[in-house]
């Protein structure tokens, strides 16, 4: 029998993500403006799986400069650098889980990650 994730709610950590800054600091600019960005594209709830595809899908649009729901170009600070970026910032998914999530769930996002990346590694 699978065993279905509970989704939480992800208003307290879209305001966890806004203020970046505050709790996690000193970190790079882009990881704030990262934070900021994800917050804005969460559901109002997700499962860890959740959290982590749009982490990716937020890294993903940043990445092409376009918001892949409304194909509106992107605007900020979060575009335009080159795809090496990306990677390290995906590399951070799950430090900022850990520091804005609850900490079952930060973990369950980091497995996820994890299991995605030995998936690809193992097509490459």
């Amino acid at each position: 029998m699978i065993k279905l994730e509970t989704a939480i709610s992800m208003e307290p950590i879209k305001e966890k993500l806004k203020k970046l800054p505050e709790i996690m600091p000193g970190h790079e600019q882009i990881i704030y403006d990262f934070g900021a960005f994800l917050a804005d594209r969460l559901n109002p709830e997700l499962v860890p799986q959740g959290f982590a595809m749009a982490a990716e899908l937020a890294l993903y649009d940043a990445q092409k400069g376009v918001d892949g729901f409304t194909g509106k170009p992107i605007s900020g600070r979060l575009h335009g650098y080159p795809p090496q970026l990306y990677a390290v910032l995906r590399m951070y998914v799950p430090q900022i889980a850990k520091t804005v999530c609850p900490e079952d769930f930060a973990q369950k996002v980091e497995n996820f990650q994890q299991q995605v990346n030995a998936r690809t590694r193992e097509k490459s």
